[in-house]
């Protein structure tokens, strides 16, 4: 592989907040081999203005998260694949250490993650979240019993990967869409390993931002477990994290942090689910 051609593929919709500083860190990277792809869910806002300024590829679609993934995938033709969100902030080097780590024989990579500049309750919360799934990462690395994921990848992973998800799932997933992708990389293959502190996520900035995000992401639940496919790994997906109890300063945060975002999930979930009972009823 040596100096592969990277495609870095990232879903949109009203990403103005975020992309700017999303797509400077890509195009600061010390790998210069990249191509970006921007797949745009029809935004409202000045997301496609914002990714057309920085000479980006830009893909419309109807499809949510998990369509838009592999909609950019295919439109790709880098033999390494980064499926980023527009949310997050790449450390100057970490595509470049990413290749590396690929070269010496792993097929996908977690990037470390930290919450950028966690100043404030909410956003101390979820530093400590993720300090703890790296302090046990050996654990959080299983798709199953873990929550770390991978967002590097070979693309002759990817190529069975998207093969392997029911067609049925691609226009409406949004919840668990990168969780499905590596739960079936996993079953190609277990070497995976982490790239450290490669990454920033921008969190919401306040609790009503909070609210919203996990609200929806809820909604968009339901629709994914109502259709039969993925029972087991959502199931182990809802629920605190493994390991907690083993560092209590970092787990007393997991939980309360995880205490609000399932109130938040399970209100957008069990609403789409009454919603739909309802509708039924009335027809």
């Amino acid at each position: 592989m040596n100096e592969p051609l990277v495609s870095v593929v990232i879903p949109t919709y009203n990403s103005e907040k975020t992309l700017a500083m999303c797509l400077g860190s890509v195009r600061n990277q010390t790998y210069k081999n990249i191509e970006v792809i921007a797949v745009d869910s029809f935004s409202k806002d000045q997301t496609i203005r914002i990714a057309e300024s920085f000479d980006v590829r830009v893909i419309q679609t109807n499809w949510k998260l998990l369509g838009a993934r592999y909609l950019g995938f295919r439109e790709s033709v880098g033999d390494v694949i980064i499926l980023l969100d527009s949310d997050q902030v790449l450390e100057s080097t970490a595509i470049e250490r990413s290749v590396k780590l690929l070269n010496d024989g792993y097929d996908m990579l977690c990037l470390e993650e930290h919450s950028l500049e966690p100043k404030g309750l909410l956003l101390k919360m979820f530093e400590a979240d993720r300090k703890l799934l790296h302090k046990f990462a050996e654990v959080h690395l299983d798709p199953v019993e873990g929550v770390l994921l991978a967002r590097v990848y070979k693309r002759e992973i990817l190529d069975v990967v998207f093969e392997k998800i029911p067609n049925a799932l691609y226009p409406f997933v949004v919840a668990h869409d990168h969780a499905i992708i590596y739960y079936e990389a996993y079953k190609v293959s277990q070497k995976v390993s982490i790239v450290p502190n490669a990454t920033w996520h921008i969190e919401p900035r306040s609790l009503w931002d909070f609210i919203k995000k996990n609200y929806t992401y809820g909604k968009s639940a339901y629709p994914l477990a109502k259709s039969g496919y993925y029972r087991d790994l959502l199931k182990k997906k809802i629920r605190f994290r493994k390991c907690a109890s083993k560092d209590w300063r970092l787990g007393f945060q997991t939980y309360l942090l995880l205490a609000l975002k399932g109130a938040c999930y399970y209100a957008g979930y069990f609403s789409t689910k009454i919603k739909q009972l309802l509708n039924m009823g009335l027809k």
